[in-house]
């Protein structure tokens, strides 16, 4: 597809899954109250609940996600600009402040898609809180949520995403975003369910 996403999602709710330790509780109460909601994953969430949607800064491992999804056709969507070796992605999303992981892009695409409502689930984003599959490598890049990254310039990292996912907020409307749990639901509130 390579292409511009074209439909709207007016009048619905989306549920934007990250991979924290937290994924599968939150993602059972939320789908509880909002049982006809879009599912919306980031990375290897896709590999702990039923996606509608697979979201990623990190395009060149769509292959990767794609391969451990509950959905095998999972559409993928980026908002990292087009490069010649994007053979996995589906959907570009060029207009996005890029920044504060893959979570802050997957709530500005839910936005443009038309979404109402963008419920943050399993994304604390306190950094440092661990995956629910119990991964957490990084390799060359440390990850967000791995806890070996709380020192150094891991720690930096962490405290730079946080600082983005608040800026964020300031720069476009996101009223329509709640946070399940974590430094994120102080940034945006949680459902009023999750009170």
């Amino acid at each position: 597809l390579n292409g511009e996403y074209l439909q709207r999602h007016e009048g619905q709710t989306v549920l934007v899954c990250g991979s924290a330790p937290c994924l599968l509780k939150e993602f059972k109460e939320a789908i509880e109250q909002r049982p006809d909601a879009k599912v919306m994953a980031i990375n290897e969430a896709a590999s702990g609940v039923w996606a509608d949607f697979l979201v990623s800064y990190h395009a060149e491992k769509f292959g990767e996600f794609k391969s451990i999804s509950l959905n095998p056709d999972v559409p993928t969507h980026t908002s990292r600009g087009k490069r010649e070796d994007d053979k996995d992605v589906d959907y570009y999303w060029p207009e996005i402040w890029i920044g504060a992981t893959s979570a802050g892009d997957a709530i500005q695409i839910a936005r443009k898609m038309g979404f109402i409502e963008i419920i943050m689930v399993g994304c604390p984003m306190n950094g440092g809180d661990g995956y629910f599959n119990k991964t957490g490598g990084g390799g060359f890049c440390p990850r967000f949520g791995a806890p070996k990254t709380l020192t150094g310039d891991g720690a930096d990292m962490i405290q730079n995403h946080k600082n983005k996912l608040a800026v964020l907020k300031d720069k476009i409307d996101l009223s329509m975003v709640k946070s399940m749990s974590g430094y994120s639901s102080e940034v945006f509130g949680k459902p009023e369910w999750c009170k």
